[in-house]
């Protein structure tokens, strides 16, 4: 809807370049790198979130085409986004 304003981030691409795709965003967004962001993880913060577990540890491959076990019911929910379901 809003070509160029938003950044896509695709989990995938982040699992396998982190760097990189957090160099992407922060350009886009106009920050400066820090190297904490590749290390989020080690914080003293707290995070109320349900993300909690996730947080306190760095980013990993579970979960990547798991979506798949699931696939054979989500034709409506492709057809309904068309060409978008395939980027």
């Amino acid at each position: 809807m809003l070509p160029g304003w938003i950044p896509r981030v695709r989990r995938e691409q982040v699992v396998a370049d982190l760097e990189g795709n957090v160099l992407r965003v922060l350009a886009f967004c106009g920050l400066d790198f820090d190297p904490a962001c590749l290390e989020f993880y080690h914080t003293a913060r707290g995070v109320n979130t349900p993300s909690a577990e996730q947080v306190r540890r760095p980013i990993y491959r579970d979960g990547i085409d798991r979506w798949q076990h699931y696939s054979k019911w989500l034709g409506p929910l492709r057809d309904g986004l068309g060409p978008l379901a395939d980027t």
